[in-house]
């Protein structure tokens, strides 16, 4: 079983706090664009939405029936790892890919790439890091998410440090994804009208 996480509840202070995972891109909603780029590679979706408040804005008519769950964060005000800790708890799969919500490129030929590169170790991470655009073995990243928060610390890579790592070189993801789409995100409103100009990624 293979479970995609995606993690919406970013403040999206750089985008005028607008929702980044209802920014839309070519007509369509990014949550929506990684759901259905990801649909053939993972059995089930958990989408991790900040609050309540968020959640009731998602488009939660139209994502998939039946294979979508979605959580709010347990842990409020600690960033991405407060999404992971909630969303590997939400899920029933050993590994889980974890992405961030503003990525709308995301190839599921790489997130394949990375369950293989899983097997025997706790994190497959494309190097140079991307943590939120890796997958996560479950039980042991629960346990080192915990730890993090217990202690404070909220940088992801103090995550990474405690899993023994796969790291997944960019070069070998290029042979699957040759301008590392992938990995684009949208950090602020001009990346919108850059992403939707670039006809390379689609």
């Amino acid at each position: 079983m293979k479970t995609a996480i995606v993690l919406a509840g970013g403040q999206g202070s750089r985008l005028n706090y607008r929702e980044k995972a209802l920014l839309e891109l070519h007509g369509k909603p990014i949550l929506l664009r990684i759901l259905e780029r990801l649909s053939g590679s993972v059995d089930d979706f958990i989408i991790v939405a900040r609050d309540r408040d968020q959640q009731i804005k998602l488009p939660l008519s139209r994502l998939p029936v039946g294979r979508t769950t979605v959580v709010c964060d347990e842990i409020r005000g600690f960033g991405p790892i407060a999404g992971i800790y909630t969303g590997l708890k939400a899920s029933k799969a050993a590994y889980s890919f974890v992405v961030a919500c503003d990525m709308p490129y995301v190839n599921a030929s790489v997130v394949d790439l990375l369950f293989r590169r899983a097997s025997g170790y706790d994190v497959a991470i494309p190097y140079p890091p991307e943590p939120l655009h890796a997958v996560y073995k479950r039980d042991v990243t629960i346990e080192a998410a915990k730890k993090a928060i217990n202690e404070g610390k909220g940088a992801i890579m103090y995550i990474i440090d405690q899993l023994r790592a796969n790291f997944v070189s960019k070069e070998e993801i290029q042979t699957l994804d040759p301008n590392l789409c992938t990995f684009l995100n949208i950090n602020r409103v001009q990346d919108i009208k850059r992403l939707s100009d670039q006809a390379i990624c689609e």
